[in-house]
């Protein structure tokens, strides 16, 4: 068999680490990622479950052009809440993005998918700049620009649903879905998302390393699509109302109104960024891809992932918004440990 390596970097990331899960079930497949700390915990799980770890640094060139050495395929993901960004001084991400994508054309890297994300400021005519989604973007034509790879396949990230797990934002966002008002109603608060409020949302864990993957099993046929990685679409309404059915908990969506202006960060450097996303898709008409939401294409992907690892017909599809809720917050035990009464 001609096994393909598949180098990712970030790969003990939440994107970097889906995908590499998903391709160390698939012989087809050998997983290389890339890491500033091998001894890590999370690299520790890889080498585990059979990755090849690689210390390197995107901002060095030598590091980059060693680690794509004999590779196939990259995904790349930078973070852009790294904080070797936050010095006007150093380097941006465009430039260590650039340096990535010179490395893998330099050792004739032949598949590259990118985390990307849409033009804000182009889209918004200046109405919001989110320097995270322009900086990628520009990367992203960056890559398309040299024309030397088979395929580029962009995608963007939707919504983790995996940030409900984390008790500490909950009380930015209402409460929901750990802290009920007096009332015992668990209250989601967000802005609107913005047009038909289709807000995209997705499982890391279940879905974006097989969406990746059946990207990866015919990627000229998905050459320049801009994937819109995702599980589910749901309002923020039908998120709660999805909610309350699987767990008989009572929940509802109250937003924040006029404007997503009055979403509350909190100091919170990393909340900046969240508020300027409601700002950009109210303005867009919720095109928080850059075009109209739509499923069908992960939905393929999904499947094409699904086919290849022998996954049992119930398991081709992605994972609806109830079904994770359900998974996570129907075991009556979880709902014990973690303090919440039915």
């Amino acid at each position: 068999m001609d096994v393909k390596i598949i180098t990712i970097f970030g790969a003990t990331g939440n994107q970097g680490g889906s995908v590499a899960r998903s391709l160390l079930k698939n012989p087809a497949f050998h997983v290389r990622g890339i890491t500033r700390n091998p001894g890590s915990e999370a690299s520790k799980a890889l080498i585990s479950q059979g990755a090849e770890i690689v210390q390197a640094n995107g901002l060095n060139p030598d590091d980059m052009k060693a680690a794509f050495r004999g590779s196939w395929g990259v995904f790349l993901n930078i973070n852009s809440d790294d904080k070797a960004f936050t010095n006007p001084e150093s380097p941006s991400e465009f430039d260590m993005g650039k340096i990535i994508v010179d490395a893998a054309a330099s050792a004739g890297v032949q598949h590259f998918v990118f985390s990307s994300g849409p033009p804000c400021s182009e889209m918004t005519n200046g109405k919001v700049s989110m320097k995270a989604m322009d900086m990628k973007y520009k990367t992203e034509q960056y890559l398309r620009s040299l024309g030397v790879f088979k395929s580029v396949l962009p995608l963007g990230p939707g919504w983790f649903l995996e940030n409900f797990l984390t008790k500490e934002v909950a009380p930015v966002f209402g409460g929901f879905p750990y802290f009920p008002d007096d009332a015992g109603l668990l209250v989601f608060s967000t802005p609107c998302w913005g047009g038909k409020e289709d807000v995209p949302w997705l499982s890391i864990s279940d879905d974006f390393g097989d969406i990746v993957q059946g990207a990866l099993l015919d990627p000229e046929t998905w050459n320049g699509h801009f994937i819109h990685g995702l599980s589910d679409i749901r309002s923020f309404k039908e998120l709660t109302g999805d909610f309350q059915e699987v767990t008989s908990r009572r929940a509802t969506w109250s937003p924040i109104q006029p404007s997503w202006e009055e979403f509350q960060t909190h100091g919170i450097h990393e909340l900046e960024d969240v508020k300027l996303m409601f700002g950009f898709t109210q303005i867009t008409g919720g095109k928080y891809f850059g075009t109209t939401t739509e499923s069908h294409t992960a939905s393929k992907l999904k499947k094409a992932t699904a086919v290849a690892l022998g996954y049992p017909e119930d398991k081709h599809g992605l994972v609806t918004v109830k079904e994770w809720f359900a998974t996570r917050f129907g075991n009556a035990t979880w709902c014990k440990e973690n303090g919440i009464t039915e």
